[in-house]
């Protein structure tokens, strides 16, 4: 039979039960406005019964009650939100920080207004138009002077706000990087803590969920995905590498690129191996740095040296009021003229030392032109191949384009083939007719940006008939990863443009002779003596057709900037692009935000505290203890009869 003191047993657990039932209930009510806090449920079982079946059994009929007990204490959660939210933070976060700095780059370019690199161009423009109505005056020369002083600032100033703002990505993906190490940290120690909490047989819920909040924390940061086929484990993954590994813990370092300009390069701790990255901050910043923000500065480079190029070639064909010629009107740096090498640029003109170890590897120009004049719609009479090397994204290395040319097509149907192929340099007629051909930016290394790769014929058409190259065939060809290869080429030295230093944005400048005297500006074409062909001699001081040729090469000419036709063109597309750009990344942020905001909604009705039912369950433990508690009184007054009472 049972024994006396059984239902002593039975009612201390029904009290310690609903005690703990009220606690976690209590826990549940202060945790409600926790959004990252899954309530808990207190999961109840029946003891086993008395008696087990054998034969020393007692003979009573049926089995005895034992009362309840705690199973386990269970946190609400359903995992499937969990993923769903950990992916759409991700790309949320992504969006919103390329939101933030395209933005940003907006600003810098600052269109439309009246303070802006095309307004200024358009400036610039108009007053060698003024210029070549009347190029007698120094008022006019003086206002050229003051408006190319405006671009130049404003090209200046847009370069460096523009490295600036990279500059300041670079040091987010610093700070980002440790933030994920600290994260990832917390997330081992956490680990650690669970570990050892459920060997020894209980359930850390609330240190579970603070792991949670860490992991969609860091989901912000950075793509990962969370491995919980181990019941005793949870990886966390930054593309198919561990980051957490139960208690192993593999963290992210920062390593200097010289390819990005001495930036960062994300690379493990433990294999120095470069992280792949897809969604997060981390990879949006890093987007922004190398191809973004980059990309508007080398169009920026772009912009600056195709302008300085137009202007400069035929302003050095022109003549000054005071009969000088040949000046360049803008200057910036030559590649040669900051090469640490035992050569000067006069020696070698345009060999560069790549590897500043005293010794030139390469050829460096920007741009060449043929020395005979020619008629573009004429059929050129002669077959050939041309062949030029540019870039390929997909290899990784250069590749020949070969483009070919008959006698029944004109020169101008050859260029347009060229510049449609995009083989790495544009061709144009210049302002005499002379076919002339310069770089476009590539992808490749940085250091290589404006560089013609090489240019051959198998023909005659950049030899005989326009006058480039000295040979045809290998043996004449032009190629930058040679030195001297200035001597393959016709022209003379002044028709030959050598490679900016990087980014000439930063340092393109008016020709500090023109600034001190305006009567250097080379408005006057002048005129042939002589019947060489060649404009050698000024023409008086009514001239400004060379004035009016600047004029026209800015707004109206096909001189090429990059693979667009004119400036107007190229900077159209740049400032399009942008606000395309911008307007996807905004209207992105906000899909993602909202798309987040309905998936929390969705798990808190799985985990979230509802104040209604927990109230409800507060009271029915409430009176469940009460209950026990009474019948623990019931039979303390049972047992006192018993043991007081019936004494006599």
């Amino acid at each position: 039979m049972g024994s006396t003191f059984g239902g002593f047993e039975i009612t201390k657990r029904g009290l310690i039960v609903h005690q703990t039932a009220i606690q976690t209930t209590g826990h549940n009510i202060s945790n409600a406005s926790n959004e990252n806090y899954a309530r808990q449920r207190v999961n109840l079982d029946t003891m086993d019964p008395l008696y087990e079946p054998s034969l020393t059994r007692s003979n009573v009929p049926g089995q005895l009650g034992q009362g309840s007990k705690i199973l386990s204490i269970e946190r609400i959660r359903d995992f499937f939100y969990d993923d769903q939210i950990v992916a759409t933070t991700e790309e949320k976060a992504y969006w919103e920080t390329k939101q933030q700095y395209l933005y940003q780059i907006e600003k810098i370019f600052n269109e439309p207004s009246d303070n802006t690199l095309r307004h200024l161009t358009d400036e610039f423009w108009s007053s060698w138009q003024d210029l070549a109505n009347y190029p007698s005056e120094l008022s006019h020369r003086e206002v050229v002077i003051e408006r190319a002083q405006a671009l130049v600032s404003k090209i200046g100033d847009t370069y460096h706000k523009l490295k600036d703002l990279r500059e300041r990505a670079e040091l987010e993906i610093q700070d980002t990087v440790k933030l994920i190490n600290t994260y990832a940290k917390e997330i081992q120690d956490l680990n650690n803590k669970i570990v050892k909490l459920e060997a020894l047989g209980d359930n850390p819920n609330d240190l579970k969920d603070r792991r949670d909040a860490i992991i969609e924390k860091l989901s912000s940061l950075v793509n990962i995905r969370v491995g919980r086929g181990d019941k005793d484990e949870i990886f966390v993954f930054i593309g198919e590498q561990a980051l957490v590994q139960g208690q192993i813990l593999r963290q992210l370092k920062l390593v200097p690129d010289p390819k990005k300009e001495g930036m960062s390069e994300i690379v493990w701790e433990h294999n120095d191996k470069r992280v792949i990255l897809s969604g997060g901050k981390l990879h949006s910043l890093v987007e922004l740095r190398d191809k973004d923000i980059l990309s508007r500065i080398y169009s920026l480079d772009e912009f600056s040296i195709n302008l300085a190029d137009i202007v400069n070639e035929i302003h050095k064909d022109g003549f000054g009021l005071d009969g000088s010629t040949n000046n360049n009107f803008f200057d910036f740096r030559y590649i040669t003229d900051d090469a640490n090498a035992v050569f000067r640029p006069q020696d070698h003109y345009g060999d560069y030392d790549y590897n500043l170890d005293g010794t030139p590897e390469i050829t460096a120009i920007f741009r060449i032109s043929g020395t005979q004049k020619v008629d573009p719609q004429r059929k050129l009479g002669i077959n050939g191949i041309l062949t030029f090397t540019k870039w390929d994204e997909n290899s990784k290395s250069y590749i020949d384009i070969q483009i070919a040319y008959n006698e029944d097509e004109t020169l101008e149907e050859v260029i347009k083939k060229i510049n449609d192929a995009k083989v790495g340099v544009v061709a144009y007629l210049n302002h005499d007719n002379q076919l002339s051909f310069k770089a476009a930016r590539e992808n490749d290394d940085v250091k290589y940006n404006f560089f013609i790769k090489h240019l051959e014929d198998s023909g005659d058409l950049l030899v005989g008939y326009t006058g480039i190259l000295k040979a045809s065939g290998p043996a004449g060809a032009f190629d930058f990863r040679r030195t001297g290869e200035i001597a393959k080429f016709q022209n003379s030295l002044e028709n030959i443009t050598i490679s900016p230093l990087f980014h000439p944005a930063g340092h393109i400048k008016i020709n500090e002779a023109i600034l001190r005297d305006p009567s250097k500006i080379a408005a006057a074409r002048g005129k042939d003596i002589g019947g060489t062909g060649d404009y050698n001699s000024p023409n008086g001081l009514a001239d400004g057709e060379n004035a009016l040729l600047i004029a026209r090469a800015l707004k109206q000419g096909k001189h090429h900037i990059g693979y667009a036709e004119n400036i107007t063109q190229f900077y159209n597309a740049l400032i399009a692009r942008l606000g395309t750009e911008s307007r996807k990344a905004e209207d992105l942020a906000e899909h993602n935000n909202e798309h987040l905001v309905e998936l929390k909604n969705q798990r808190q009705s799985v985990m979230g505290v509802n104040l209604d039912e927990e109230m409800a369950s507060l009271i029915q433990f409430q009176h469940a203890y009460n209950a026990s508690a009474r019948a623990l009184r019931t039979m303390d007054e049972l047992l006192d009869i018993i043991i007081n009472r019936l004494k006599s």
